[in-house]
Protein backbone atom coordinates (compact mmCIF):
# COMPACT_ATOMS: atom_id res chain seq x y z
CA UNK A 1 0.00 0.00 0.00
CA UNK A 2 2.52 2.86 -1.10
CA UNK A 3 -0.23 5.47 -0.87
CA UNK A 4 -3.80 5.73 -1.18
CA UNK A 5 -6.55 6.17 1.06
CA UNK A 6 -6.00 7.21 4.43
CA UNK A 7 -7.00 4.63 7.02
CA UNK A 8 -9.12 5.84 10.73
CA UNK A 9 -10.52 3.83 13.13
CA UNK A 10 -13.73 4.07 14.53
CA UNK A 11 -14.21 6.42 17.32
CA UNK A 12 -12.82 4.83 20.19
CA UNK A 13 -11.53 5.76 24.23
CA UNK A 14 -8.60 3.72 25.94
CA UNK A 15 -9.61 1.65 28.74
CA UNK A 16 -7.31 0.09 31.67
CA UNK A 17 -6.30 -3.62 29.11
CA UNK A 18 -4.54 -0.56 27.02
CA UNK A 19 -2.66 0.62 29.21
CA UNK A 20 -1.21 -2.85 31.25
CA UNK A 21 -0.34 -3.43 27.46
CA UNK A 22 1.93 -0.72 27.07
CA UNK A 23 3.53 -1.84 30.60
CA UNK A 24 3.83 -4.83 29.87
CA UNK A 25 5.33 -3.22 26.80
CA UNK A 26 7.85 -1.57 29.16
CA UNK A 27 9.18 -4.31 30.77
CA UNK A 28 12.94 -4.82 30.55
CA UNK A 29 13.85 -7.53 28.19
CA UNK A 30 15.57 -9.31 30.84
CA UNK A 31 12.68 -9.35 33.00
CA UNK A 32 12.37 -13.28 32.81
CA UNK A 33 16.03 -14.03 33.60
CA UNK A 34 15.98 -11.79 36.42
CA UNK A 35 12.96 -13.19 37.97
CA UNK A 36 14.51 -16.79 37.32
CA UNK A 37 17.50 -15.43 39.34
CA UNK A 38 16.32 -13.72 42.26
CA UNK A 39 14.26 -17.36 42.75
CA UNK A 40 17.44 -18.70 42.62
CA UNK A 41 18.57 -16.08 45.13
CA UNK A 42 16.10 -16.72 47.58
CA UNK A 43 16.57 -20.21 47.67
CA UNK A 44 20.21 -19.46 48.16
CA UNK A 45 19.21 -17.67 50.82
CA UNK A 46 16.93 -19.90 52.63
CA UNK A 47 19.50 -23.07 52.22
CA UNK A 48 22.08 -21.18 54.09
CA UNK A 49 19.84 -19.97 56.62
CA UNK A 50 18.97 -23.98 57.12
CA UNK A 51 22.07 -25.01 57.21
CA UNK A 52 23.35 -22.48 59.94
CA UNK A 53 20.32 -23.68 61.58
CA UNK A 54 21.30 -27.43 61.71
CA UNK A 55 25.06 -26.11 62.68
CA UNK A 56 23.34 -25.04 65.64
CA UNK A 57 23.09 -21.29 65.38
CA UNK A 58 19.27 -19.56 66.02
CA UNK A 59 21.07 -16.65 65.29
CA UNK A 60 20.04 -16.70 61.50
CA UNK A 61 16.59 -17.26 62.17
CA UNK A 62 15.97 -13.43 62.37
CA UNK A 63 16.47 -13.58 59.03
CA UNK A 64 13.76 -15.37 57.81
CA UNK A 65 10.81 -13.12 58.60
CA UNK A 66 12.91 -10.44 56.39
CA UNK A 67 13.27 -12.78 53.65
CA UNK A 68 9.96 -13.85 53.45
CA UNK A 69 8.69 -10.55 53.43
CA UNK A 70 11.00 -9.27 50.81
CA UNK A 71 9.68 -12.78 48.77
CA UNK A 72 6.08 -11.86 49.35
CA UNK A 73 6.71 -8.14 48.29
CA UNK A 74 8.81 -9.82 44.94
CA UNK A 75 6.31 -11.64 44.35
CA UNK A 76 3.16 -8.84 45.05
CA UNK A 77 5.21 -6.59 42.39
CA UNK A 78 5.79 -9.53 39.75
CA UNK A 79 2.15 -10.03 39.55
CA UNK A 80 0.39 -6.81 39.89
CA UNK A 81 3.63 -4.32 38.61
CA UNK A 82 1.70 -3.90 35.34
CA UNK A 83 -1.59 -3.80 36.86
CA UNK A 84 -0.29 -0.70 39.31
CA UNK A 85 1.69 0.88 36.45
CA UNK A 86 -1.80 0.27 34.20
CA UNK A 87 -3.48 2.22 36.78
CA UNK A 88 -0.66 5.10 37.13
CA UNK A 89 -0.96 5.75 33.36
CA UNK A 90 -4.87 5.53 33.68
CA UNK A 91 -4.81 8.24 36.54
CA UNK A 92 -2.39 10.21 34.44
CA UNK A 93 -4.70 10.22 31.44
CA UNK A 94 -7.85 10.95 32.75
CA UNK A 95 -5.69 13.85 34.75
CA UNK A 96 -4.22 15.42 31.52
CA UNK A 97 -7.52 14.86 29.57
CA UNK A 98 -5.99 11.85 27.19
CA UNK A 99 -9.05 9.23 28.02
CA UNK A 100 -11.40 11.38 25.25
CA UNK A 101 -13.03 9.68 22.56
CA UNK A 102 -10.44 9.52 19.42
CA UNK A 103 -9.89 8.80 15.92
CA UNK A 104 -6.69 7.54 14.78
CA UNK A 105 -5.48 7.76 10.80
CA UNK A 106 -2.55 6.46 8.85
CA UNK A 107 -1.90 9.23 6.01
CA UNK A 108 0.83 9.35 3.60
CA UNK A 109 3.07 11.42 6.04
CA UNK A 110 1.97 11.42 9.14
CA UNK A 111 0.10 9.23 11.87
CA UNK A 112 -3.07 11.28 12.78
CA UNK A 113 -4.81 11.54 15.91
CA UNK A 114 -7.80 13.76 16.50
CA UNK A 115 -10.00 13.99 19.50
CA UNK A 116 -12.30 16.76 20.81
CA UNK A 117 -8.49 17.92 22.80
CA UNK A 118 -7.51 18.77 19.16
CA UNK A 119 -5.70 17.18 16.23
CA UNK A 120 -1.46 15.73 16.61
CA UNK A 121 0.30 14.72 13.98
CA UNK A 122 3.74 12.91 13.68
CA UNK A 123 5.59 12.28 10.76
CA UNK A 124 6.33 9.14 10.22
CA UNK A 125 10.52 9.79 9.88
CA UNK A 126 9.90 11.08 13.78
CA UNK A 127 8.20 7.60 14.90
CA UNK A 128 10.72 5.62 16.36
CA UNK A 129 9.50 2.48 16.60
CA UNK A 130 6.28 0.64 15.77
CA UNK A 131 4.84 -2.62 17.84
CA UNK A 132 2.33 -5.06 16.95
CA UNK A 133 0.96 -7.21 19.43
CA UNK A 134 -2.05 -10.22 18.64
CA UNK A 135 -5.03 -7.50 19.26
CA UNK A 136 -3.24 -3.93 19.25
CA UNK A 137 -0.90 -1.86 17.14
CA UNK A 138 1.44 0.57 19.23
CA UNK A 139 2.92 3.74 17.38
CA UNK A 140 5.58 5.11 19.36
CA UNK A 141 5.79 9.05 19.15
CA UNK A 142 8.95 9.08 21.90
CA UNK A 143 10.98 5.97 23.44
CA UNK A 144 8.30 5.70 26.00
CA UNK A 145 5.04 7.50 24.57
CA UNK A 146 2.64 5.41 22.42
CA UNK A 147 -0.53 5.38 20.75
CA UNK A 148 -2.70 2.29 21.25
CA UNK A 149 -4.66 1.03 18.48
CA UNK A 150 -6.43 -1.85 19.96
CA UNK A 151 -8.43 -4.22 17.47
CA UNK A 152 -11.99 -3.12 19.26
CA UNK A 153 -11.78 0.29 17.32
CA UNK A 154 -12.33 -1.79 13.65
CA UNK A 155 -16.02 -3.13 12.59
CA UNK A 156 -13.71 -6.10 11.61
CA UNK A 157 -10.34 -7.81 12.37
CA UNK A 158 -9.31 -7.29 8.63
CA UNK A 159 -10.01 -3.48 9.06
CA UNK A 160 -7.44 -3.85 11.99
CA UNK A 161 -4.96 -6.20 9.41
CA UNK A 162 -5.11 -3.79 7.20
CA UNK A 163 -4.36 -0.62 9.44
CA UNK A 164 -1.57 -2.22 11.07
CA UNK A 165 -0.45 -3.34 7.29
CA UNK A 166 -0.70 0.10 6.48
CA UNK A 167 1.09 1.85 9.45
CA UNK A 168 4.07 -0.49 9.27
CA UNK A 169 4.29 -0.11 5.51
CA UNK A 170 4.73 3.88 5.71
CA UNK A 171 7.02 3.62 8.99
CA UNK A 172 9.14 0.86 7.10
CA UNK A 173 9.38 3.64 3.70
CA UNK A 174 11.06 6.47 6.10
CA UNK A 175 12.96 4.49 7.98
CA UNK A 176 14.70 2.38 5.16
CA UNK A 177 18.56 1.95 6.26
Amino acid sequence: MSGGAELSTRPFTYDRSDFRALAMLGRPHVYPWLFRIAWVLFALAFFLILICYLAGSNRTLVFVPVLLGLLVIYLLLHRFGSDVTAQIFERVGRRDGILKEQVLTVADDCFRAESERGKTEVRWSAIPRIHRDDDRLFVYSTRRLAFIIPERAFSTREEFEAFADAAWERWRAHHRL
